[in-house]
């Protein structure tokens, strides 16, 4: 059976002199912890594409532990249960980051994209390196005890505003229900992920003047398509219009939709790194950047792209499809932002929370958690109940 932890003795594994080590020790211990909990939305998920997916949401948690006792969270992007990237992570991640110093979270990035670049700089590889980045970043906060935003330029924000990013309903009157209902729990901003027009256009009457509507549309169109629609949605209104076609890396095929200068466009959930960004900006093809923590390198690359995107006028506002340490970390990155970008929050009803109350937003707002490192660790109870063997 797959080992579900690596535990060894660091001594004798690096030859080190354990007394020279920081606050935040070496790395002893890593575990990834694959959580799947069912919720309640109304809608259907959007992101299986060659399946219809159950109504539940993968965590996909890694637990790192220091020689000091500090335990650090990151999470990496997953969905469908996926067993396959976990495995990834024991066999592949772990070995390489055991005995490490804990505060070298460059170094250790570094070491395990040079190491595996031979296996990708974008998927699973990358979703499991972006969380050991989010993991040693909490330990870094912990063993300075100070809050990650304090870590990192400290905070212009004390509270994020919360987007309620609605799933698929598929008519004009279940995306127009939910739209309501989002707005009354207090969201004045809305993001759809349905790709017909009377969809969209139900959604943005029923919001009227209470919320600014955006467009999801999970790259479905070809160049030619999304031209007719792009020009179609134009009287819309909406605040931005967020990968219109395959492949999302289609920086020409971006560019000429951007182009038309009819919508702002979003892109970004599916780079690897700020090369994709750098390459994006390249072609004159996007005008909000959407990295995903959990997917683009964690905190040390997002603070990359934050920097680029501020001297390039791209408006950044990470993507945030995660409920776990990759959502503290967005939270606290949002937080350092002097233009914080918005929280997005899929909008649905889970059936335990993994941080209690403390993430759900009030009147479409979130506190920017104050404890140290990501602020919160997961509930242990919630973890065991829903976890995957």
């Amino acid at each position: 059976m797959t080992p579900r932890s690596i535990d060894v003795n660091i001594a004798q594994r690096t030859g080190a002199d354990m007394s020279a080590t920081s606050a935040a020790g070496r790395i002893a211990k890593a575990e990834c912890i694959l959580v799947t909990i069912p919720f309640d939305s109304g809608g259907l998920p959007v992101w299986s594409f060659t399946s219809n997916p159950k109504n539940t949401f993968d965590v996909m948690l890694v637990r790192i532990e220091t020689d000091t006792g500090l335990v650090g969270w990151g999470e990496a992007f997953s969905r469908a249960e996926d067993v396959a990237l976990r495995s990834l992570i024991e066999t592949r991640i772990f070995p390489v980051i055991i005995g490490e110093e804990a505060n070298a979270i460059s170094k250790i990035k570094h070491k395990l994209e040079f190491g595996l670049q031979n296996f990708g700089r974008v998927g699973p590889t990358m979703y499991a390196i972006s969380a050991v980045d989010i993991a040693l970043w909490d330990i870094a906060g912990k063993a300075a005890q100070l809050p990650l935003v304090d870590l990192i330029g400290g905070p212009f924000a004390k509270e994020v505003e919360v987007y309620a990013s609605l799933l698929r309903y598929g008519s004009a009157e279940g995306v127009a229900k939910a739209t309501r209902k989002a707005i009354g729990e207090g969201y004045r901003y809305v993001k759809l992920h349905d790709i017909r027009f009377e969809e969209v256009a139900a959604a943005v009457e029923e919001a009227g003047d209470e919320a600014a509507v955006m467009l999801d549309v999970n790259c479905p169109w070809t160049v030619s398509e999304a031209l007719a629609m792009d020009a179609r949605l134009s009287k819309l209104n909406l605040l931005w219009l967020e990968e219109p076609i395959f492949p999302p890396d289609d920086y020409r095929g971006l560019a000429k939709i951007r182009a038309t200068g009819r919508h702002r466009i979003a892109l970004g959930e599916n780079a690897g790194s700020l090369r994709d960004f750098v390459a994006m900006a390249d072609a004159q093809a996007i005008d909000i950047a959407q990295p995903d923590v959990a997917k683009t390198g964690g905190v040390t690359e997002l603070l990359k792209i934050a920097a680029f995107c501020d001297a390039s006028a791209i408006e950044f506002i990470p993507h945030c499809a995660i409920f776990g340490p990759g959502q503290l970390a967005t939270v606290h990155i949002n937080a350092a932002q002097r233009a914080t970008p918005l929280l997005e929050r899929l909008y649905f009803d889970f059936d335990a929370e993994l941080y209690g109350d403390a993430m759900l937003p009030k009147a479409g707002r979130l506190a920017v958690p104050t404890g140290p490192g990501l602020g919160f660790d997961p509930d242990m109870g919630v973890v065991e109940r829903f976890r995957v063997a």
